[in-house]
């Protein structure tokens, strides 16, 4: 069977679109039961049975295929290593599309507990997806039952008909479409792999993760239901409210006075789910832009709700509006801006479609996901899950990455982004986003 990537083809040629997942398991676990739960999961998920192929007419498919050896149900056994040094290691070798691979599962056995460490690319499914794989991988281990997860995509075509690019912008994007046409070009796997290379070449990325115990997270919910918001909002209005403090700009005007310079808002990436009922891996979510500048007149609680207005607006065109447009794009153009970002080609026609995604070569603002609740259980017979944390990816569009799960009544919040020169700034800005939420 074949299933064409349309929604996930921004991800395709992505270098950096790694998804990581760590839990911690208390319980006997035994090596052989693991691998053989391991196997039967990534069997019965049809998503982890496909390759990955790009036919000479452009278009990419998932093409699910028999595999005598297949990459994903491997387990690697590791003693006494830190999980963040193996995502440090391994997020920066590329996936091999060619023979299936899309996720990598490790089980860790240190002194004083045991883990599970997912790491997948984007196209192995979305956050929700790697707790419905543990699931799967959780029932094999007590002898349950694990059901049959067909690959199921969210098709384009079903978005609500006012998120779609009126007759106006069809015909704008038309004549940029006719210049790609003309000048554009495809590109192939052994590319992307040279694309891989040279986007991680000396360079790594940091993890950091802050937990919340029942009684913080319930002080946070607490302080939502009294403002009458959500708890999303307030964890968005504690990052906004420490970009804006550590983006105080000053200017000198022309009688050399010192003044302070106004500052754009923050651009801020929500990520959200169009998943629904359906609980098997694929790529269900989808970016929403806002902007919002922390207002220092305003105290944190009217900042709240403002920023909490403008994040339910009902507005389907301003939701929706990358995937409205990727639907009208060539796969071979969307390819495009991955290798333009990194340098590694130049289309004005590939600039545009940048600029229309929020795109840009120097990545700013912030992406938050937050999976809400994480589709699992505390207990599988004798083995308990505890401590889950998800690590969203470093992506082309903003600087800062946060990663919100909720499991068993404990929050986590991570952090991930690239090690460099912006490092200092990065750990100031989550540590101060941090104080805030803990004194609420």
């Amino acid at each position: 069977m074949k299933e064409r990537i349309d929604k996930e083809r921004l991800h395709l040629f992505a270098p950096r679109d790694i998804l990581v997942t760590h839990v911690e398991v208390e319980g006997i676990i035994f090596i052989e039961k693991l691998k053989e739960a391991v196997k039967n999961a990534v069997a019965r998920n049809e998503i982890l049975n496909s390759r990955v192929v790009i036919e000479k007419d452009g278009n990419a498919y998932y093409e699910t295929q028999k595999f005598d050896d297949n990459p994903n149900d491997m387990v690697r056994v590791l003693h006494n290593v830190y999980w963040k040094d193996i995502v440090s290691e391994q997020e920066s070798i590329a996936f091999d599309f060619d023979h299936g691979e899309l996720l990598r599962f490790y089980y860790l056995m240190n002194e004083d507990k045991q883990e599970f460490l997912i790491i997948a690319h984007a196209l192995a499914g979305d956050g929700a997806s790697h707790g419905f794989f543990l699931n799967d991988v959780m029932r094999g281990l007590a002898d349950m039952p694990v059901k049959a997860k067909p690959l199921i995509r969210f098709q384009l075509s079903s978005l609500p008909k006012e998120s779609r690019l009126s007759f106006m912008e069809k015909m704008k994007l038309s004549s940029t479409l006719r210049n790609w046409n003309k000048e554009g070009t495809d590109f192939t796997e052994e590319e992307y792999y040279q694309l891989h290379a040279q986007a991680w070449r000396n360079k790594k990325t940091w993890i950091q993760y802050e937990t919340f115990h029942k009684d913080a997270l319930y002080r946070i919910a607490l302080y939502a239901k009294n403002q009458q918001v959500t708890v999303n909002s307030v964890l968005l209005t504690a990052f906004a409210r420490a970009s804006r403090e550590l983006r105080t700009a000053v200017v000198v005007d022309a009688k050399g006075r010192q003044q302070e310079a106004g500052l754009k808002p923050d651009q801020i990436a929500m990520v959200l789910s169009l998943r629904g009922e359906y609980d098997g891996m694929g790529d269900y979510e989808y970016t929403y832009p806002i902007e919002y500048l922390y207002d220092d007149t305003l105290d944190f609680a009217q900042n709240v709700k403002k920023l909490h207005s403008r994040i339910h607006l009902d507005n389907s065109k301003e939701k929706y509006r990358q995937l409205g447009l990727l639907g009208e794009l060539p796969g071979e153009l969307v390819d495009s801006v991955q290798f333009q970002l990194n340098g590694r080609y130049v289309n004005p026609v590939t600039e545009t479609i940048m600029k229309r995604l929020g795109m840009g070569e120097a990545p700013k603002g912030m992406a938050v996901t937050n999976l809400v609740k994480v589709p699992l259980a505390s207990r599988y017979g004798s083995l308990r899950l505890y401590n889950y944390v998800f690590v969203p990816p470093v992506t082309a569009n903003a600087r800062r990455i946060i990663g919100v799960t909720t499991f068993q009544g404990v929050m986590n919040l991570s952090f991930h982004a690239m090690d460099d020169e912006f490092t200092p700034n990065s750990r100031l800005f989550y540590q101060k986003s941090i104080a805030y939420l803990r004194e609420l």
